[in-house]
């Protein structure tokens, strides 16, 4: 068994601390370990943004990238143990990516960002990972269940000219720790001149929906247990999956069915919402990104970006940005 522990243990990247292989975060220094299909997340991500800062800054709005579940700001994939950069040093990188494309160099405003990470030690390296950017990136210590509100309300204003573009990046690990619920994203859903990216967890929701059958167990541990999950399912999804886990669908059925609710849930908000399976192709993938916006353009260009990374070589996005004018007409409701 103690042979086992060890062959499980390697160094962590950053702080040559042992980290079990097999945690999401190192114990010492709060590193985050990548799940499957992380590098096609960051494409994605890493596609986007500049195109959609780049719309904003040309257009003059005043414009904010959060992470919601910022992390460590580097990562370690947990396929190789390579370290790069994470979604909060994508989001602080933009303004130089816009930089460089942008036509007139003097146009602003620029790109802010807004980071949000509960845990303490990945807190402060997530501080030390984006100190060189800390002029227009702000780093917020909390459960992004309470934090989120309050950071939309810094930049949220009835005067339509002050009422400032928000990306709103939520990317737990799993279902979240802690979870992330579904009230929380109540007031991202209803602000205008808003988008979201949005982790879908299926693993997670399928291996929790599982307990449901153990809401009766005569094993009084057992029955306990399934409570607490099913209310913390309750909690991240409407409790209409409890319905959809009564009808015991065949596995691909299920998984559909479980990915259409969440969806509903988001279309209700918005007019435009898509998703991608990650990793893409998987018939079985482990989770789902949703992306949710109210402007045409800003679908097209998130269709595109998919496209490509799903069919690697079939369109080339520097392409696709410089053949397009990506003038997206702001209307109220946005």
């Amino acid at each position: 068994m103690l042979g086992d522990d060890l062959m499980s243990n390697v160094k962590c990247p950053n702080c040559s601390s042992a980290w079990n292989k097999t945690r999401e975060k190192c114990p010492s220094c709060g590193m985050i370990r990548t799940g499957p299909g992380t590098r096609q997340k960051y494409e994605i991500l890493e596609a986007y943004l500049p195109a959609l800062s780049l719309i904003m800054r040309s257009q003059g709005y005043e414009h904010y990238l959060i992470d919601a579940c910022a992390g460590s700001g580097i990562v370690r994939l947990g396929e190789t143990g390579q370290v790069i950069d994470g979604s909060p040093l994508i989001m602080a990188k933009t303004r130089e990516v816009v930089q460089n494309r942008i036509r007139d160099k003097t146009k602003e405003p620029q790109a802010n960002c807004v980071f949000i990470e509960c845990h303490a030690e990945t807190f402060r390296l997530l501080k030390k990972t984006v100190a060189p950017y800390s002029a227009y990136c702000q780093c917020i210590h909390g459960d992004c269940n309470e934090k989120l509100d309050t950071v939309l309300d810094t930049i949220t204003s009835d005067v339509k000219s002050r009422n400032h573009f928000a990306f709103v990046y939520i990317d737990p690990f799993g279902l979240g720790t802690p979870t992330i619920r579904q009230e929380t994203l109540e007031r991202a859903l209803k602000r205008p001149f808003t988008e979201l990216f949005i982790h879908f967890s299926w693993e997670g929701v399928s291996r929790v929906a599982g307990m449901l059958c153990n809401l009766d167990s005569p094993n009084d541990s057992l029955r306990k247990a399934a409570a607490s999950y099913c209310t913390t399912l309750d909690s991240y999804m409407t409790p209409a999956w409890r319905e959809i886990e009564a009808k015991k669908l065949p596995s691909d059925e299920r998984r559909r069915a479980y990915v259409q609710l969440y969806k509903t849930t988001l279309q209700s908000y918005y007019g435009r919402v898509s998703e991608v399976e990650i990793p893409t192709g998987e018939k079985d993938p482990h989770y789902y990104l949703f992306f949710a916006t109210r402007n045409p353009t800003g679908e097209q260009i998130m269709q595109n970006i998919v496209t490509t990374v799903r069919r690697r070589g079939a369109v080339s996005l520097q392409k696709f940005f410089k053949n397009n004018d990506q003038k997206r007409g702001m209307d109220d409701n946005q």
